[in-house]
């Protein structure tokens, strides 16, 4: 709980170790639940909120530790909230090579090393108000346990161990101080390797150019994709021959399988595309189409079915055709987008109006039920 509470902390630092784990977690966590999650916008906002908060306050101790200006906050926490909701709405395998921008953006932090010079008492690279000293005192028994040092029964020779680590460490800084200055002449004093890999960067404009050119290229090709599949989907255009559309879909909804009587006097059909379809008998008309959604046109009492409870459902088309010579066998066509929410509504609600025509849900949970094509549909 006390790990899970520093993920939160306002007040704390962060050292490098730990933000690169935290954000790493965080996008990897976020791209495996985004594409969990697509079909569930409210989930996917929780998630995005969840994280850029988590990412924006692990930023925010990162600035303090390396005691930089609060204004770097926004890069990482604000571009990660910008990439993530234009992949929930894109829903584009492509988008999500967005993500190397928070990502560039959370790898500038990392350059920078801690200013504060009580490195060594950070627990799991969080210094702060929470307390998380059960887990350094693991660590510490665990330590203590393997280079434990046994009691001497020689008097004489007995001496406190104390004494005995600062004379190792006074002859290790001794040794250190006669061996000349042949070593800090290989060695640096102190070599960090993210200032020296964020100074290179900054005063070599080829390695500035190459970065940016790699984001432009990114960003084109995403928006490429994103451009060529809203394309595919647009709807044709008015002055295409609607003729052979309007014939295709027909025939493809002529396709209707595994039919269910039900107990009001009308039964369920599915489509070849898994759409429901509603078929009774009344009235005999003349028209064989009473609505169609493609030119919204015909009889709006046919537009949606309506529940006693809940919201109605539009209907693709309603159609009339011929049952022993008499125009008088209603087929109302409905989207597969809808089949789990109107076999729900057909099973848990009461009665429904279709063109005029009432109809009767009782024993419908049951028929239902016993069907296989369609009891996987309904939730208890």
């Amino acid at each position: 709980m006390q790990l899970l509470k520093s993920l939160f902390c306002l007040q704390g630092f962060d050292n490098r170790t730990r933000f690169f784990t935290i954000y790493s977690a965080v996008f990897i966590i976020f791209i495996i639940l985004a594409s969990a999650s697509s079909s569930n916008l409210i989930l996917s906002f929780v998630v995005v909120a969840l994280f850029s908060t988590i990412l924006g306050l692990a930023s925010l101790r990162r600035l303090h530790d390396a005691k930089l200006n609060k204004n770097w906050l926004f890069a990482p926490s604000v571009s990660f909230v910008i990439t993530a909701l234009f992949i929930i709405f894109s829903e584009q395998h492509a988008s999500y090579y967005l993500l190397i921008i928070p990502v560039l953006c959370c790898s500038v932090l990392l350059t920078y090393p801690s200013k504060k010079q009580t490195d060594k008492n950070h627990i799991l690279g969080y210094l702060g108000p929470v307390d998380l000293s059960e887990y350094q005192q693991t660590a510490h028994q665990g330590k203590t346990a393997k280079f434990r040092i046994e009691p001497s029964l020689a008097g004489e020779h007995s001496v406190n161990i104390d004494s005995q680590e600062q004379g190792f460490q006074h002859t290790y800084s001794t040794d250190n101080f006669n061996s000349g200055s042949q070593a800090t002449q290989v060695t640096p004093s102190h070599v960090d390797v993210g200032e020296l890999i964020r100074l290179k960067l900054l005063n070599n404009k080829k390695a500035q150019i190459a970065i940016i050119s790699v984001i432009v290229v990114v960003l084109a090709a995403v928006f490429t994709s994103w451009l060529i599949n809203f394309l595919n989907t647009t709807p044709l255009d008015a002055e295409i021959d609607t003729t052979n559309t309007q014939v295709q879909v027909i025939s493809e909804e002529l396709v209707r399988e595994h039919p269910l009587e039900m107990p009001d006097n009308f039964t369920l059909f599915l489509s070849a595309h898994q759409g429901i379809v509603i078929n009774w008998q009344a009235d005999e008309v003349t028209e064989s189409k009473l609505w169609s959604q493609y030119n919204a046109q015909g009889d709006e009492s046919c537009t949606n079915i309506s529940f006693n409870k809940g919201k109605p459902i539009r209907t693709l088309s309603v159609e009339v055709e011929k049952l022993n010579g008499i125009n008088n066998n209603y087929f109302a066509n409905f989207s597969p987008l809808d089949s789990q929410t109107l076999v729900q509504a057909l099973a848990f609600r009461g009665k429904f109006t279709l063109c005029g025509y009432e109809f009767s849900l009782k024993g419908s949970q049951a028929a239902l039920g016993k069907n296989k094509f369609y009891a996987d549909w309904v939730n208890y």
